[in-house]
């Protein structure tokens, strides 16, 4: 079989329908597998990382550990925290929202569109500070134990914050580095096709030749070969012969485009044998006509 790819099931069973529709034989088979990331941070009190941070950084951590003491003085639920926060940080965040929205999606009048990218820089680095603010108050909420809409007692006057860290930019690892390593698991689909039902590559439609050009490129060069195999060949042939007939070289204009599949020879030789192509004895193959 030849393994045509690996992709979110959805995406398998679209492929997959293409090539049965233009005659394959073909096979989905599911499965798991696992990705693993880990990110360096730094973690300790805030009176203990003062020293560890830079002045700017130290003084936004400040900020937002103050926005979040407000916010949730003020009686923030779970429902309305995170639009309190983050007009406690920028009480124009949300037409700042609205205006990249307009710029992006083309809203706004070459002029308008001139003025407003002016500031365009500075907006995009104050809604990036938004978004690294939101992911340090989760942490501290997380690594404090505070959820929100409780009385958080005095675990804000000095509370543990989680920040991310560049290891390589210190010459001396910090005393207060630590690691979160993830491990995410997937469901993935693997699509599969019998390497002889290549040779009905023509029969598939434009779309997926649209849309899945490198799956396309690869089936068709398949077809190609084995097609080039059956013209080439009758009687009956040693099988190392025929693994080193599965190849193919194309030449446009200089461009130039070598295929080979002799390591796949014996893999290509079963498919044909089943499907009634030629018949595998020992070391020698025999071609039916």
């Amino acid at each position: 079989m030849f393994k045509v790819g690996e992709y979110r099931e959805e995406v398998a069973r679209d492929i997959a329908n293409h090539l049965k529709e233009a005659g394959m034989k073909v096979d989905v088979r599911t499965f798991s597998t696992a990705w693993s990331d880990s990110i360096d941070h730094l973690e300790g009190r805030m009176s203990e990382l003062q020293g560890e941070l830079d002045e700017e950084d130290f003084q936004d951590c400040e900020r937002y550990i103050d926005a979040l003491r407000s916010v949730l003085s003020r009686g923030a639920t779970p429902e309305n925290f995170n639009q309190m926060f983050q007009m406690e940080l920028d009480p124009e965040v949300n037409e700042k929202r609205q205006l990249f929205r307009d710029i992006m999606e083309g809203n706004l009048s070459l002029e308008e569109r001139k003025a407003k990218m002016e500031n365009f820089t500075e907006m995009m680095n104050d809604l990036g500070k938004i978004s690294d603010a939101q992911s340090l108050v989760y942490e501290v909420l997380s690594r404090n134990k505070i959820e929100v809409g409780e009385d958080v007692g005095d675990r804000l006057d000095d509370p543990i914050v989680r920040i991310p860290y560049l290891p390589e930019d210190d010459e001396e690892e910090s005393r207060f580095a630590k690691i979160t390593t993830i491990l995410t698991f997937n469901p993935r689909a693997a699509v599969f096709i019998d390497e002889f039902s290549a040779i009905l590559v023509d029969e598939l439609d434009e779309e997926f030749r649209d849309e899945y050009e490198d799956e396309f490129f690869e089936i068709y060069y398949l077809g190609e070969m084995i097609s080039n195999l059956r013209k080439s060949s009758s009687g009956k042939m040693d099988a190392k012969r025929f693994y080193e007939m599965c190849a193919l070289q194309a030449e446009e204009d200089g461009y130039i485009l070598k295929v080979n599949g002799r390591d796949v020879g014996q893999e290509i030789a079963r498919s044909l044998e089943k499907n009634g192509i030629l018949k595998i004895k020992g070391d020698g193959i025999k071609w039916k006509r």
